[in-house]
């Protein structure tokens, strides 16, 4: 049982460290090549991988607002947008495993879940409107970017560079 609890947390860990950017890996497929990505890319990764553990996974989706940095996110046409993350069944219920965020990001006051290998971690970004899972019907859309979106995109990936700092040699 320690193991698969080892298992569990080393792959949440592992997963949870890979920076996360909008301009790097959508898929799983090329998330470790690329050393990047965003939501879409990094919970789809993770529930692979939780797969090739022997636990059934799960998308889970919600609609939630756009941090107020930087500031080229008035750009957009909404600030709302849609967050992806995984399930994973334990046991005999299914817990929210959100790996979104690569600690450094800490610092801009973004969520850098921690997880127990047992319970749900707190989310990325706190839902604005109800969970969608498979089965529920039509998924939530984003309504954004609109014409700023390129814009932003590359403004909200140089802030995020700007907030993990300089790298270290040899990190």
């Amino acid at each position: 049982m320690a193991g698969e609890l080892d298992r569990r947390l080393r792959l949440f860990e592992t997963v949870r460290a890979i920076p996360y950017a909008t301009d790097g890996a959508h898929d799983a497929d090329s998330l470790l090549a690329a050393g990047r990505g965003d939501c879409l890319a990094k919970s789809a990764y993770l529930g692979r991988e939780f797969r090739r553990l022997g636990y059934p996974v799960r998308r889970v989706r919600w609609l939630y607002r756009l941090p107020a940095e930087p500031a080229e996110v008035l750009l957009l046409a909404s600030r709302e947008d849609v967050h992806t993350a995984t399930e994973v069944r334990i046991g005999d219920r299914w817990v929210l495993v959100d790996a979104t965020y690569d600690p450094p990001l800490a610092r801009a006051g973004f969520t850098v879940a921690t997880w127990d290998g047992h319970h749900d971690t707190l989310p990325a970004h706190p839902p604005a409107g109800p969970l969608w899972r498979p089965g529920d019907g039509p998924e939530p859309v984003s309504l954004h970017p609109g014409p700023g979106g390129p814009r932003y995109r590359e403004a909200f990936n140089t802030w995020l560079h700007s907030v993990r700092g300089p790298r270290s040699p040899g990190g």
